[in-house]
């Protein structure tokens, strides 16, 4: 006779989700293979050109221009055409629409979570970024063990402390938001004395585990943060930096990159 008390309880796991790098790499791209996400940042580093002026007015920058008459560019075209171009190629993967179609939340979330949890003097909402935090978490898959995501600029402070990070899985906006820390860098001490610009950092962030928990942001087709591919992840134990080295295009005199690599697990 079995005992009711002997029965074990079944733990529900988090989901996993597919693994996207498992079908995206080798990647033919503007009739070039790339074998990885860096092979590919690597190759769009060495065909971007820009003047420093362009970059310092910011003019690559604004959301709601894509006319292709900035003067960054990816072989002649703006570089923010290849970003949607690329987001557009990476819907058509099965695996990409089994992540963004996981969870109903959208860019409006995502934003109100950074700014609950960003706030410090409204004592009201105090407990608002726990509560999102905990709403948020319910949505989570974790990723599979080797997925690379991608960070433009340098990581916040609190990324260790808070376990939230911002990825894409778009490499066009990865340089983007490189591009646009760099720009703001620039204007914080440009009316002080004119210096070199600091290196452009692009991260490329490793699961080293199965344990980590996110979701990728699903934005509203019709805008331009649909073209973002971004991938909120909401709980990791550990973010360790493992290498990083310089890269130069020769023919960007004015301009360098940082690249640095992370594991999370």
């Amino acid at each position: 006779m079995f005992s009711f008390f002997n029965r074990k309880t079944t733990v529900q796991l988090v989901p996993e989700l597919p693994s996207l790098d498992n079908v995206l790499y080798p990647l033919d791209w503007q009739q070039q293979k790339f074998e990885s996400a860096e092979a590919l940042i690597l190759y769009l580093i060495d065909n971007l050109s820009f003047n420093q002026k362009d970059l310092s007015e910011g003019h690559l920058l604004d959301s709601d221009n894509d006319s292709s008459q900035s003067e960054l560019y990816y072989k002649d075209i703006n570089l923010k055409f290849y970003q949607k171009q690329f987001s557009q190629f990476l819907s058509k993967y099965d695996a990409y629409q089994d992540w963004i179609n996981f969870t109903v939340f959208g860019r409006y979330v995502q934003r109100s979570f950074s700014v609950f949890y960003q706030q410090t003097e409204d004592v009201f909402n105090a407990d608002m970024p726990e509560i999102l935090k905990h709403e948020l978490m319910r949505h989570t898959q974790r990723l599979p063990k080797g997925q690379v995501l991608l960070v433009g600029g340098k990581l916040p402070l609190s990324v260790r402390r808070d376990k939230v990070l911002v990825t894409t899985l778009n490499p066009f906006q990865a340089l983007l938001d490189a591009l646009k820390e760099n720009y703001h860098d620039y204007r914080k001490i440009k009316s002080v004395k004119p210096i070199a610009l600091s290196p452009l950092v692009v991260n490329f962030i490793t699961a080293s585990s199965d344990k980590v928990k996110a979701f990728a942001v699903k934005h509203n087709k019709r805008t331009s943060q649909g073209l973002h591919n971004e991938v909120m992840i909401l709980d990791f134990n550990h973010l360790i930096l493992v290498h990083e080295y310089p890269y130069k295009n020769n023919a960007q005199s004015a301009v360098s990159y940082l690249i640095r690599h992370y594991t999370i697990g």
